[in-house]
């Protein structure tokens, strides 16, 4: 290369040799021409500052950017680095991708130069440099997807099962066995096939010949499964893959431990089908009481105890309605002049003696049980906003029906911390005649139902009674506890009729969140007239210790002072 060039050696190494691109014909460069040695090369260009900093810039010798500029820097120093040159099959060079820029026509570029002129306008002006040619995109070949149209058939195969897949738009010549893993993401074609195939005749066959019943009650059906947590059943595919196991390849009755894991796998689908119907109604059943609630607090209801259902004959109602000979007046006959109400304003109807008030701020009630409330009413000249108007602004506290653990049925506890005073809901159901409870309590004692509250606040003849059997509100499920969360309130609003109060339950502590909340069915806070009649229903009691009262029904709240029985 020296010797082409005629230029001395410019260092202390041989291969290191200055160029001259004045005697450069770069029209005449072929990639096998001697002067092309290098894909890189090291220019100092000081005018650009880079020899100052004692910095380098990497760029590419001849396939790059060519400008009268840049031949000038080029010229100054240029320190060529030897190395092997890769060229493609037509002869030219192959730079590294992060070397290559864009391709240029030196023949017409030389050309250009030598009229091209740095004009006094141009000088000092940045120049950015950008591809000529756009890039190519990039082809990315993907695998091609297939669509399960639907699965047809279904073996075991060494243990493994295995689905004969029809794929979409593909005749039937085309259709694979696949396994199961293979078909995961496509869920609702698997429901389908299992839906199809894991019938009751399937399953009637399939308990027939391992000997397992397939009627079994609720009952009997979770005692055979003590231990199964109803909220972590496993999922349906689940289990309808077991069956399908247990369908191509039934268990020998030599091998009893595959036999018990096949009857315990039958059981766990009729346990999963039970409860998938009742969830089904339970979420009805919510639905159904909050579009009749029509409240600010949701009402939720939950089973995870056993799979009893929702009762089939309650109707949910907010407030009295009137049963055969009962007529409820909600015409107040007076009401309070108050612009606005509070212990201050002698005239108020909440005002309570001596110089109290029926609530304290934030609408907590401030009288103990038994006595009476009288909240304002449409004829006082308050507003909605008043702070003598609690029970007919409605419940606040988001509640949930629940099925208990102790025997008791049904229950209901807070979603939420309820304060002490705070208004829960109220006790709403069938106004009946007292002639008529008792033919109703008769009856209801035998059952061992407590739904009827007599309202014997006012008169000692006991005219009304509310039953709350059939018609009722969300305090139909509030069980009894002899030491109670809750009591019961009378209040008085627009009804005149002053033996027709409304009966409101208010709490009587803190009770934390998810705690089931109880009254005293029997509370003896209602006052009432010493000379009202005693009842003939039979009514809580404590008896005397180891006293068996026959034809009682035991109280089942657990509570230190309780009194052990309930009604008949």
């Amino acid at each position: 290369m020296a010797a082409a060039e005629g230029t001395g050696v410019t260092t202390g190494q041989p291969n290191l040799h200055k160029q001259d691109l004045q005697k450069l014909d770069v029209t005449k460069l072929t990639a096998l021409s001697p002067e092309v040695i290098s894909r890189q090369a090291t220019i100092n260009i000081g005018t650009i500052g880079h020899v100052a900093h004692g910095k380098s810039t990497v760029v590419k010798a001849i396939s790059g950017v060519q400008t009268v500029r840049f031949k000038n820097e080029l010229e100054r120093n240029i320190t060529i680095k030897l190395e092997r040159l890769q060229f493609d099959e037509n002869g030219k060079v192959t730079w590294p991708e992060h070397l290559r820029g864009r391709e240029v026509d030196l023949t017409a570029l030389t050309k250009e130069d030598e009229n091209d002129e740095v004009t006094p306008q141009r000088k000092g002006v940045k120049r950015k440099w950008y591809s000529s040619k756009k890039r190519k995109p990039v082809n990315v070949t993907y695998a091609k997807e297939y669509v399960v149209e639907k699965i047809l058939e279904h073996e075991v195969r060494s243990g493994n099962q295995m689905f004969l897949v029809k794929w979409k738009n593909y005749s039937n010549e085309h259709n694979t066995w696949e396994p199961l893993d293979h078909l995961e993401h496509c869920p609702a074609v698997l429901m389908d096939f299992f839906t199809e195939n894991v019938g009751k005749q399937v399953l009637d066959a399939l308990s027939e010949k391992l000997n397992v019943s397939n009627n079994l009650n609720q009952h009997a059906l979770l005692e055979m499964l003590k231990q199964v947590d109803l909220t972590t059943l496993p999922e349906k595919v689940t289990l309808q893959k077991e069956i399908l196991r247990l369908v191509a390849t039934p268990p020998k009755e030599r091998y009893v431990k595959k036999l018990e894991e096949g009857k315990r796998a039958i059981l766990l689908y009729q346990l999963f089908l039970k409860r998938e119907a009742q969830l089904e109604k339970l979420q009805n059943w919510e639905n159904y009481i909050n579009s009749k609630a029509k409240e600010e607090a949701i009402i939720k209801v939950e089973n995870n105890f056993d799979l009893e259902e929702p009762p089939d004959d309650f109707v949910y109602i907010n407030a009295y309605i009137a049963g055969n000979n009962v007529e409820i007046p909600y015409k107040p006959a007076s009401g309070c002049d108050c612009d606005e109400c509070g212990p201050r304003k002698k005239q108020c109807c909440g005002r309570q003696d001596p110089n109290s008030f029926t609530y304290r701020k934030r609408d907590k009630i401030n009288i103990i049980p038994g006595m009476a409330i009288y909240e304002c009413n449409d004829l006082c000249k308050c507003g909605p906003d008043c702070r003598n108007r609690v029970v007919q602004k409605g419940r606040k506290v988001p509640l949930c029906i629940f099925r208990t653990k102790n025997g008791c049925g049904w229950g209901v506890k807070t979603l939420r911390k309820i304060h002490y005073g705070e208004f829960i809901c109220e006790y709403v159901g069938e106004v009946i005649t007292h002639e008529e409870a008792e033919i109703r309590g008769h009856t209801y004692d035998a059952e061992g139902l407590t739904y009827l509250f007599d309202l014997d606040y006012n008169s000692k003849d006991n005219p009304y009674t509310v039953d709350a059997a059939k018609y009722g509100n969300v305090s139909h499920f509030i069980n009894h506890s002899c030491e109670p969360n809750l009591a019961v309130w009378a209040v008085w609003i627009n009804c005149s009729d002053p033996n027709l109060p409304q009966l409101a339950l208010f709490s009587l502590r803190e009770i934390e969140k998810g705690e089931e909340l109880t009254f005293d069915y029997m509370t003896n806070n209602m006052v009432s007239p010493s000379n009202t009649p005693e009842k003939s229903r039979p009514k809580l009691q404590t008896p005397e210790k180891n006293e068996i009262l026959a034809g009682r029904s035991i109280c089942k709240c657990s509570a230190d002072s309780c009194r052990r029985y309930l009604f008949n």
